[in-house]
């Protein structure tokens, strides 16, 4: 077995996937789906012209958002919060071009995309807490258990667009 392959046999069972799956993990599978939630459009949308994003409906700056998302309700440290600038709004894009976006976004680091995928708390917020200044909203469906099975196959499978 070459480095690779061991490498990926490794990061399979440290994340406990099956190895050697028939068919690659594609965004499209699950994640595209978690994507398009209103949770996750609602932030990716914000600074978004085109979208008619928060930032011009209701809202007048992104850096200002920890005002109102305080410690309390977001749980995130002052300073923490911020939303996704205007390019990183995939409203309207299918999965592929979606995916194509978000990995170009994150600076063509797979390492980097993963670690928000994983690791960011503003996902986690979306995907379980739900709370806003304006109240609870309705959490993401399957939450952020369903959030890291899926995204933790399609990372250890090599994080296929197409």
């Amino acid at each position: 077995m070459n480095r690779v392959g061991l490498a990926v046999c490794l990061a399979c069972l440290f994340l406990g996937l099956p190895v050697g799956a028939a068919e690659p993990v594609k965004f499209a599978d699950e994640l595209y789906a978690k994507f398009q939630h209103p949770r996750c459009l609602t932030c990716h949308q914000f600074n978004s012209r085109r979208s008619n994003g928060k930032v011009f409906n209701s809202h007048r700056n992104r850096f200002l958002c920890d005002n109102c998302h305080t410690q309390r309700i977001s749980g995130m440290p002052r300073g923490e919060w911020m939303a996704p600038p205007e390019a990183m709004d995939y409203t309207g894009l299918g999965p592929e071009d979606t995916c194509k976006l978000i990995k170009r976004n994150m600076g063509s680091s797979d390492a980097r995309l993963a670690a928000h995928m994983l690791d960011d708390p503003r996902i986690f917020w979306a995907l379980d807490n739900g709370m806003t200044p304006a109240g609870k909203f309705p959490s993401a469906p399957g939450g952020s258990a369903d959030w890291l099975r899926a995204a933790r196959a399609w990372i250890a499978d090599g994080m296929h667009c197409e």
